[in-house]
């Protein structure tokens, strides 16, 4: 007999999207049924988006329904995922890695350096937002939320010259043809987790735990917990703007980290490598050059 695995995803159309790939990879040893609901994340105001968490907010219905009971895990983008949650928790990544950079959607312009100083541009990421006036202090940024159908119907009707998203969401939902240019790593470094579908269940769940965990990419899990250790070691959050990206190649750990003011007038950029051997430390590592460099003191943070 089969295990039955209800997964809980937020009802956006990407969410749905990532939790019918998760449940695809695992009917061969589970029935899976799929309980869709809003999050906070998805219906609060901007302003009430900031005060209360980020994006930790799109988790909340989620982690109360693994609680209750009525699901047995959550699907999420690991970019959502705050770089500290609950004890009660575990997140186990799933699958290979998508294509984790940040791409410019623009029906007018093929690259950021073909626009206008003075262009129209959409994000919601402070993270995205910071390099971009780092590029140009005279770039307009427009706060824009919302699912990618949305985004793209918002690049349109506010008149937008461009928006920046992440790569791996259009690709997961067929839409690669509104791609006018990937972003480098080394330049937009990614946030953490990009790119990483996760999947978050109860600690005491042995027994999916299992079944996820044959399902897990060694690699792609050292990676996503090397980026999450630096952020906690940064002291970040989903609203700061910081990124982190690596990769491991045969024996060595390639790491492109970004920390910087809001406005992107003042910020650290750094490529280190180590060896893989070094994996378990290696974030917190990286993160100590950069506070010895004083990047508490760029996100505004007390020393």
């Amino acid at each position: 007999m089969k295990n039955i695995i209800r997964i809980a995803t937020r009802n956006s159309p990407l969410a749905l999207k990532q939790a019918n790939m998760v449940k695809d990879l695992l009917t061969p040893s589970s029935d899976c049924k799929i309980i869709s609901m809003s999050s906070s994340g998805d219906t609060v105001s901007q302003k009430a988006f900031k005060e209360h968490g980020g994006k930790g907010l799109f988790l909340k219905e989620l982690e109360e329904s693994l609680l209750k009971g009525n699901c047995d895990i959550a699907v999420h983008s690991l970019k959502d995922v705050p770089a500290v949650i609950d004890k009660k928790f575990k997140i186990i990544t799933i699958s290979k890695r998508e294509v984790s950079s940040d791409v410019l959607v623009s029906d007018d312009y093929e690259s950021i350096e073909e626009m206008p100083k003075d262009s129209i541009i959409g994000t919601s990421s402070p993270r995205r937002a910071a390099i971009l006036r780092n590029i140009s202090q005279d770039f307009k940024i427009i706060d824009i939320r919302g699912n990618i159908h949305t985004r793209l119907t918002k690049m349109n009707n506010k008149n937008l010259d461009g928006i920046i998203l992440a790569a791996a969401g259009l690709r997961r939902m067929g839409l690669e043809n509104k791609i006018r240019k990937y972003l480098s790593l080394d330049k937009f470094v990614p946030s953490a987790g990009q790119g990483i579908l996760c999947i978050e269940l109860l600690r005491n769940e042995k027994k999916i735990e299992k079944i996820l965990e044959k399902l897990c990419v060694k690699n792609v899990q050292d990676c996503a917990d090397i980026e999450r250790q630096f952020v906690r070691a940064i002291d970040g959050d989903c609203m700061s703007p910081i990124g982190v990206h690596a990769r491991i190649n045969k024996n060595k750990i390639i790491i492109d980290a970004y920390v910087s003011t809001l406005d992107g007038k003042r910020h650290i950029r750094v490529k280190h490598e180590d060896d893989v051997n070094n994996k378990q430390n290696v974030g917190e590592e990286l993160a100590d050059i950069f506070l010895k460099q004083g990047a508490k003191k760029l996100l505004g943070k007390s020393v």
